[in-house]
């Protein structure tokens, strides 16, 4: 008797069945087999709003898709600190699945933010693991709760666009699953997700497809996780090794490109049969999963989901800077504008998340909606070139009012999925226009549009700076209401922001192929803190219209168990005059020097609305995982035998209060060797630091030459030893542009490097059956000047 999962029974599906089920039917559905009771289940892009296309289908954010709700991005919302939000945003997202039908949702990415150049930045939450994992696991929760499933991604070390279908991410142990895997941990456990979707690149010289430590031992033994892995669109590298790892949906579905390798796998014993059930119990347990039918009218969701998208960009707005009180606006205050991004306010980024919003509100449209008089000048162009005259324009209003409202911030083709950015400036016309204006106005307000951190040359010379990130589709109302202090700004940082690029620990090596991590766990503010390197801001800092004060703070214990989790107690007095919010933050802090041991970690903390002149009662709990370490050795979260104490305060450098605990711990080493950079942090860490950490050589870069090129080697890197790859490339990008106007676009130039930086067999995964694989072996052979083979292939 077969295994029987809602009534289907494996037994009676052949072999053939099987492995069909496990490749999508196209580019957003899975197979389906209505004569055995498996129907097909509907995916689409998210996790900042929904990416329905109802007609022509891609993962790139190119074609059309139904107008939903843009919601703040990831790097935006995650500044609101604020579990409750982030769940609200994933209930409505469901609510919007719903109403077009949607089964599955690809989202949240809870990837670290190692470095600030990651063109996918603006689409992951935090710098910091557990703050990445709660804000994961409450969008989950939303999101499920309205019977809609969730894809969790992009599992695992995927920190970078440029090369990211071939990259190999070396990383130790310890940061492997401390920093990259632990936000995966927490919403894997906390959440229960459906389905979790494999990463590009490889972890340690295995494609995460085929990763059987990543696919089987970590993510279904180690964090108990029941649901199915899909593959990034075009990311199955071996379609029997992968099945053989725990990677249960290839994703599109490629016109069934692999199934027949994978069947005459099969046949002869190498795919596993307990492996292909189980992607097929798997696939069939979503698709068999009864969904809610939606109620009510989508244009009414429409509009309260826009509401609450302005409610989360208002709460994650950060006040970055204040001097002399220039916020908020007064009514007396007369007020210059200055900025295109003002009038063409970026809310969201470019690629596979590119939402096709239901309302857009600029900065200029919500201080019209505010009553705020101003006069405008765009003062750049956001093609970076030179305006002699609207540099005039905008130096003459800045000259005749009492205030300065300068927009600046990333044009869209600054950052973007599939390329990452080439430095951490702002446009070179938007720097030298800002410090023309601080010349002739010193009351200058900066605000800020950008989707990672971008350097500040100017931020001494003006008065106040707030962060509006990439803050949703009504972004320009939020920044109105938080101008005019009809809003009082709570968000705080959840990512560092670097005084200048080269202060970044990863800033040596990033970019690199293969990408050793040799920073270790000292990413963010891990590093900056304990390194003692000065930051513009900190991880968790945030200003507020009024003042707070953390008093009495105080332990349940001061001795960490297993079965006794502690409890930090203490109250949030709001010493101003305006009603506002503050965030307690609660870190482990280490009390000696000790290899690959960041100085503080966050583990805990709460937004607390407090009204002018009273006092809360707070509560956090904090368990003794806390205060684990990673125990390779044994594949264990452990106590270590160490001393440790809890901080509490309002960021990373501002701490009210620490308290010592003690536990009984264990002594370990996951090291043989460790570099003494990983304990003291002086300078920068090198390459050759790391093969002593992890006893591993890191391969050099390597160029490949006529007869070493296969399936796996890109058109960019094939197409100079082939005047027919030459062409095909040429032909291929011309293709894919024509509609564009703006041929430097971010939809442009991702085109471009999705052509150019793609595996052709990646290419041919993603062709929904237009590139076949006989046409990828011949352009292999043209490169390899095997031109025999080319022909009679």
């Amino acid at each position: 008797m077969g295994v029987v999962v809602s009534n289907f029974h494996l037994a009676k599906l052949t072999a053939e069945e099987k492995v069909k089920l496990t490749s999508g039917k196209d580019f957003w559905t899975s197979e389906h087999l209505a004569d055995k009771g498996i129907p097909s289940f509907r995916m689409s892009d998210g996790p900042h709003g929904l990416r329905y296309q109802a007609l022509a289908a891609d993962h790139l954010g190119i074609n059309d898709s139904v107008p939903s709700t843009s919601f703040p991005t990831a790097s935006a919302s995650a500044a609101a600190w604020d579990p409750d939000l982030i769940q609200a945003m994933g209930k409505a997202i469901g609510l919007e699945a719903q109403s077009l039908g949607v089964d599955m949702v690809l989202g949240p990415g809870v990837n670290m933010k190692r470095n600030p150049l990651c063109g996918r930045n603006f689409e992951y939450f935090s710098e910091d693991p557990f703050l990445a994992g709660k804000l994961g696991a409450a969008w989950i929760n939303g999101i499920q709760s309205q019977g809609i499933a969730a894809c969790l991604k992009h599992f695992a070390a995927n920190n970078q666009e440029n090369d990211r279908l071939s990259s190999d991410s070396l990383v130790d142990p310890t940061a492997l699953h401390e920093i990259y895997l632990e936000a995966f941990r927490i919403a894997v456990t906390e959440s229960h997700p459906e389905a979790v979707m494999c990463s590009y690149n490889k972890i340690n010289g295995t494609y995460a497809s085929d990763n059987l430590y990543l696919m089987t031992q970590v993510l279904r033994q180690q964090f108990g996780f029941g649901g199915a892995v899909i593959t990034d669109w075009g990311a199955l590298n071996d379609k029997v090794a992968a099945l053989n790892a725990g990677t249960d949906l290839e994703m599109p579905g490629d016109d069934h490109l692999f199934d027949g390798e994978a069947l005459q796998a099969y046949q002869q014993g190498t795919l596993k049969l307990a492996s292909l059930d189980r992607a097929v119990t798997k696939i069939a347990e979503i698709a068999r999963k009864q969904r809610p039918k939606f109620q009510g009218s989508r244009e009414q969701l429409l509009q309260t989901n826009g509401q609450l998208a302005q409610k989360i960009a208002e709460s994650a707005i950060v006040l970055l800077k204040n001097e002399a009180a220039m916020l908020p606006l007064q009514a007396t205050d007369t007020v210059a504008v200055i900025g295109e991004l003002a009038k063409a306010t970026r809310f969201q980024g470019a690629g596979s998340s590119h939402i096709n919003a239901s309302e857009i509100v600029s900065v200029l449209d919500g201080l019209k909606q505010k009553k705020v008089s101003f006069d405008y000048a765009a003062g750049y162009r956001l093609d970076d070139q030179d305006d002699s005259q609207a540099t005039a324009e905008a130096l003459a209003l800045a000259r005749n009012h009492d205030k300065v409202v300068f927009v600046a911030g990333l044009p869209d083709n600054y950052e973007s999925e599939g390329f990452d950015r080439q430095n951490m400036a702002l446009p070179k016309v938007q720097n030298d226009l800002l410090q023309a204006v601080t010349a002739v106005n010193p009351n200058v307000i900066v605000l800020l549009v950008a989707g990672a951190p971008v350097e500040l040359p100017w931020v001494d010379q003006v008065k106040a700076v707030v962060n509006l990130s990439l803050g949703g589709e009504r972004i320009g109302a939020a920044a109105a209401n938080v101008l005019t202090g009809a809003v009082n700004p709570s968000g705080k940082l959840a990512e560092s922001y670097p005084l200048k690029y080269q202060d970044v620990p990863s800033a040596d090596v990033y970019d690199k192929n293969p990408r050793p991590y040799v920073e270790s766990t000292y990413v963010g503010y891990r590093y900056y803190d304990k390194a003692k390197v000065p930051v513009a801001f900190p991880f968790g800092f945030g200003l507020s219209y009024t003042s707070f004060a953390l008093k009495n703070i105080q332990l349940s214990s001061d001795h960490v168990t297993d079965d006794q989790p502690l409890t930090i107690s203490l109250q949030v007095t709001n010493t101003g005059k305006v009603d506002g919010a503050e965030v307690v933050q609660v870190y482990v802090q280490e009390q000696q020097q000790r290899p690959l041991r960041p100085e503080k970690s966050l583990k805990a903390f709460k937004k607390v609305f407090v009204k002018a002149g009273q006092t809360v009662n707070v509560a956090l709990e904090l368990k003794a995982q806390a205060f684990k370490e990673w125990r390779e050795q044994t594949q264990t979260w452990v106590l270590p035998e160490a001393q440790k104490a809890i901080a509490v305060g309002t960021s990373v450098t501002n701490i009210d209060a620490v308290l010592p605990v003690s536990f009984t711990g264990e002594t370990f080493n996951n090291f043989a060797t460790i570099p003494n950079w990983y304990t003291t942090l002086s300078g920068k860490p090198s390459v050759q630091d790391f093969e002593q950490l992890t006893d591993q050589k890191v391969p050099a870069p390597h160029e490949f030459v006529p007869g070493e090129f296969t399936r796996l080697n890109t058109p960019r890197e094939m197409k100079k030893h082939s005047l027919l790859l030459r062409l095909v490339a040429w032909i291929t990008v011309k293709i894919r542009t024509k509609d564009y106007i703006d041929k430097q676009g971010p939809e442009a130039k991702f085109q471009q490097a999705i052509v150019l930086d793609t595996p052709l067999i990646r290419l041919a995964q993603q062709a929904s059956g237009a590139l076949k694989l006989s046409m990828v072996d011949r352009l292999v052979a043209a490169a390899n000047h095997q031109y025999v083979k080319m022909i009679f292939r």
